[in-house]
């Protein structure tokens, strides 16, 4: 009987660092809304303003991640979003730069092609990358990349067409504006989901405080 009482305890031992482990590495002290428990990113292949290949998985290995979903012809808040994040990228130390991945993915493909988005780029001064697709048919595999992205993400977002003559936006944007729910999106360094700022909710510097609150937590 004590031989299995020690066995048990053993085990109990051994097993507890890593449950303890396991169990901690979602803590932190955030302002945003908390993502519970984390959820995982799926791994995913887009296209750079450059017309460049971007993989989420590579680019971002044991980096802290912040992405921003927007599109350029929204003239209200993703100029104010971008605008902020430019204020944290540009106050943050080389260092601290080194441990985070900025991200911008596009909602609205059809227009948002490389050249859009290198323009928007240049003229809002956002340094970092900027990504969208090649394909925006609704059966090419580069639209089912975003879309996958999107649905990950719990982006939400619709098309109201302009036209009297009511037409898909999917299928044929035409004269379109893009309502949407979007929001930025902090992620650690293991790849999980961890935070979330409405995009009418950003406070730049508590935002900021997020971000190096994941950062502190890289080994």
């Amino acid at each position: 009987m004590k031989k299995v009482a020690i066995a048990l305890f053993l085990a109990i031992t051994i097993l507890s660092p890593g449950c303890m482990n396991s169990e901690s590495i979602f803590e932190g002290s955030f302002h945003g809304d908390l993502i519970e428990n984390g959820k995982k990113v799926n791994d995913f292949t887009l296209i750079t303003n450059d017309n460049e290949t971007y993989n989420f998985k590579q680019e971002t290995a044991g980096k802290v991640t912040i992405i921003a979903f927007l599109f350029t012809n929204c003239y209200d808040i993703c100029p104010i979003v971008t605008y902020n994040l430019g204020m944290i990228h540009e106050s943050l130390e080389q260092s601290q730069l080194d441990k985070i991945e900025f991200l911008t993915i596009t909602v609205d493909p059809w227009r948002d092609n490389t050249t859009t988005l290198t323009e928007w780029k240049l003229g809002t001064k956002s340094n970092w990358t900027h990504l969208t697709i090649n394909d925006v048919d609704e059966k090419s595999s580069d639209f089912k990349e975003l879309s996958d992205v999107w649905a990950n993400f719990n982006v939400g977002f619709t098309i109201e067409s302009n036209q009297t003559e009511q037409t898909s936006g999917r299928h044929h944007p035409g004269d379109y504006d893009i309502e949407h729910s979007t929001g930025t999106v902090l992620i650690d360094h293991n790849g999980y989901q961890r935070v979330w700022w409405g995009d009418y909710d950003w406070i730049v510097d508590l935002v900021q405080e997020d971000l190096l609150e994941l950062v502190s937590q890289i080994e």
